[in-house]
């Protein structure tokens, strides 16, 4: 796994697997105001690890960033392995510790071959023999060649090494074998298993003795009909064959091909190795890829290994077998399988291996609510909490998660698809979908145990859904084809209708408030619930292709050659200019900052001071192929995969956009004789930190306190039952109510918005009926 750099003016460092967050300082300079990571989730179904070659002193694995290295068991040495391909001819071979490199000029000029011992630093070279070419394979005494006949068919020779006598022994085989057709699948100090097509047209597999220079057909098990259907594997003291989609082994003796045995396994695929008297069996079909043992001539079996790499079962050269696997995902080992003391397997840990995360799709973030995919072992969404300012260490468990076997249409993220979920800033997701010949948005709270609904919407016959561009409160908007034509469309998902407003393909949601393109220049706010037009900045000689709103910050896309690149401060109408010339879809807008995706990675630019200011030290130098980020539009923070799977969470400095109320949808009346509670909802700019609701009998003039809170993320919606604080129903009458909410930021002062509301108290005893 790549080490991400330590990030921002305190950053939170995690040291592995999923651990705690600890504090640490950072360096100085202009970074970034706070940063936190999220560690990735372990895999419940680790993917496939490769092992390239397993010897009795160490491992050919592969690198994440490409390449192979031999890793030492001993002391834990990794070196590369030589690129012997350096020309157009040259091959390269490998078994267990040893790596071979054969050199060509040309195609019909074998070359020396060069031996090189990974564990011991040792190299030989054989020379070239006449007559002869190097196949793929070597045992620690002998090299594998063969001679071809004017008929394309070959004869293989056993060619000594140095602390070998004989140096060119004939391999005794039942016919010579075609050269288009021989292929050795797997081998080990002993001998190999090679393939090729027989002289009545079928694919043989067959044995390679190198002690008794033999080459011996072996039978297919009973129903196949040809080797690529079958899993083999080459032990100390079997050769173990199955039919893939088979329940049954079939063991042939190393040392008398005659004498058989049939194991049956717990799985039909995965991977088998004899080890000893035992079959070794990873089971491909469970989750967890377990691993287990059982005894070649009957009786119980033992498992090894609760959870492994996917199909990682590896046959090492002295017989014994090699496999990545772990407690879990974050706790990963390579571990040797050989017969112990008893004769029965084994397991020991030979090389602690880098965590093996979960890969992260698609991230969002809204009001400091983190919601984060992964691929593994089914498509998923978490959520997080995360604080919305200063250093406090980030929760590392999610708070929620669903998958798609719970509910495909919301729980199943969509890498490159931006608009598959999108938060609404109120704790909640949603998604399109078709509902019988129209259109319904389905909506997810995202909570522990949250609901499920689907929000049918009147008016969409004939349509299509396609994606939710943005969503803000209970307004999502979203496109559709028609006639196939793509349509912009505003709804209000509690009210379950579409709203009259024909957006174009530039508009944009914040809160109660459509943004969109006015003709022919300049910029729009309509209010939603009245249709009235209530904000405008102009955007000079443009008419912008994208429009994106967080806080107080506007910016809309326009060409270079007609408008100069830049972001507007909606209170002050004050333009910051940009220095680079944006690119559709990879720009984003924070509150008061600005994200640039490049080819290499992020570039953050910083708008509050008034100047578009590049911080360093916020994002990577550069982003894993596949990686996602996004910014919390309300009042928050950026948020991107790192190359090892941890999700970063950078501020910038300076001050956010003062807290504001952006939507509210308040009841003028409350019949306490018929409802249980008055409904009053107020969506805001950014989270806050405590809020209270008060109440003033205009009739008395008395106010009091009726409820208070902590924490509120993008709504507040307190169930005011009507009554005072000591639990008596308040008279019926007008009163006047004052919502104050405090922001979470500790930035701006608070904000205050008052209403009236007419009440009727229950008769006096009686108590308004419970809510259907």
């Amino acid at each position: 796994m790549r080490r991400s750099r330590v990030l921002g003016a305190a950053a939170l460092a995690l040291a592995t697997g999923i651990g705690a967050l600890t504090a640490v300082p950072a360096a100085a300079g202009p970074a970034a105001a706070d940063e936190l990571t999220i560690a990735p989730l372990a895999h419940q179904e680790p993917s496939y690890q490769p092992i390239y070659g397993a010897g009795p002193k160490g491992v050919v694995l592969a690198r994440p960033s490409g390449g192979l290295y031999w890793k030492s068991f001993e002391d834990g040495r990794e070196v590369p392995l030589a690129d012997c391909a350096t020309g157009p001819y040259d091959q390269s071979l490998q078994l267990g510790d040893t790596v071979g490199c054969e050199r060509r000029t040309s195609p019909t000029a074998p070359g020396a071959l060069t031996l090189h011992d990974q564990a011991t630093g040792r190299t030989e070279t054989v020379a070239a023999q006449v007559g002869r070419t190097w196949t793929t394979t070597f045992s620690p005494t002998q090299v594998l060649a063969y001679e071809t006949d004017a008929e394309d068919r070959i004869t293989l020779h056993l060619i000594g090494r140095e602390n070998e006598a004989r140096k060119d022994v004939t391999v005794s085989a039942p016919e010579r074998i075609p050269i288009d057709s021989f292929w050795v699948r797997t081998s080990d100090e002993k001998g190999a298993l090679i393939t090729y097509r027989s002289a009545a047209g079928g694919q043989t597999l067959a044995l390679l003795d190198y002690a008794r220079a033999t080459l011996t057909p072996l039978a297919l098990p009973d129903g196949a009909t040809d080797p690529g259907g079958v899993d083999y594997s080459l032990g100390s003291q079997w050769v173990s064959l199955r039919e893939n989609g088979s329940g049954t082994a079939t063991l042939r003796s190393r040392a008398d091909l005659t004498v058989t045995r049939s194991v049956n396994t717990p799985t039909t695929y995965g991977r088998t190795h004899p080890v000893g008297d035992w079959l070794v069996v990873q089971d491909h079909n469970a989750t967890s890829n377990a691993v287990t043992a059982l005894p070649v001539a009957g009786g119980a079996p033992r498992t090894l290994l609760a959870r492994a790499s996917d199909r990682a079962l590896k046959t090492g050269t002295d017989g014994s077998a090699y496999l990545a696997g772990g407690t879990d995902s974050s706790h990963w080992a390579m571990h040797r399988i050989a017969s112990g003391p008893d004769g029965a397997p084994v397991l020991s840990t030979v090389a602690a291996l880098p965590p093996n995360p979960a890969d992260r799709v698609t991230l969002s973030l809204a009001q400091g609510r983190l919601i984060a995919g992964q691929e593994d072992p089914t498509r998923s969404l978490q959520g997080y909490t995360v604080p919305v300012a200063g250093t406090a260490p980030a929760k590392q468990t999610p708070d929620w998660s669903c998958d798609e076997n719970q509910d495909e249409r919301l729980c199943r993220p969509r890498s490159g698809l931006p608009g598959w979920t999108v938060p609404t800033g109120d704790g909640r997701i949603v998604s399109l979908s078709t509902h019988g010949a129209g259109v319904a948005v389905n909506v997810l709270e995202t909570r522990p145990g949250g609901t499920v609904r689907q929000v049918p919407l009147p008016g969409t016959d004939g349509m299509q859904p396609y994606l939710i561009k943005n969503a803000s409160g209970r307004f999502v908007l979203f496109t559709v084809t028609e006639k196939n034509t793509p349509r912009l469309l505003v709804a209000d998902i509690d009210a379950g209708k579409v709203l009259d407003f024909k957006p174009s393909s530039a508009a944009t949601l914040w809160g109660a408030t459509l943004w969109d393109v006015k003709s022919p220049y300049g910029l729009d706010g309509t209010d939603l619930r009245t249709g009235r037009v209530t904000q405008h900045q102009g955007s000079g000689l443009c008419r912008p292709s994208e429009i994106q709103v967080s806080g107080d910050w506007i910016y809309s896309l326009c060409p270079a050659d007609v408008e100069t690149p830049g972001v507007w401060h909606l209170p002050t109408h004050k333009f910051v200019s940009l220095p680079f010339v944006p690119e559709r879809g990879r720009v984003q807008l924070g509150d008061g900052y600005l994200v640039r995706q490049k080819d290499n990675g992020l570039e953050v630019y910083n708008l509050r001071s008034g100047k578009a200011v590049r911080e360093s030290g916020i994002a990577p130098e550069a982003l894993a192929y596949g990686s996602d980020w996004t910014v919390d539009r309300f009042g928050g923070r950026l948020a991107y995969t790192g190359p090892d799977e941890t999700v970063h969470l950078a501020g910038v400095a300076g001050d956010a956009s003062p807290l504001a109320l952006i939507d509210q949808d308040v009841a003028a009346t409350a019949d306490f004789r018929q409802v249980k509670t008055w409904q009053a909802r107020w969506w805001l700019s950014k989270p806050v930190s405590s809020w209270k609701l008060t109440v003033r009998d205009k009739a008395s003039g008395m106010t009091m306190t009726v409820r208070t809170g902590t924490d509120a993320r993008g709504l507040i919606a307190p169930a005011w039952d009507g009554k005072s604080p000591t639990g008596a129903y308040l008279f019926s009458g007008e009163y006047e109510w004052t919502l104050t909410a405090r922001p979470a930021d500790g930035r701006g002062a608070e904000v205050s918005t008052s209403g009236t509301v007419s009440t009727t108290r229950p008769p006096t005893g009686g108590r308004p009926p419970a809510r259907p």
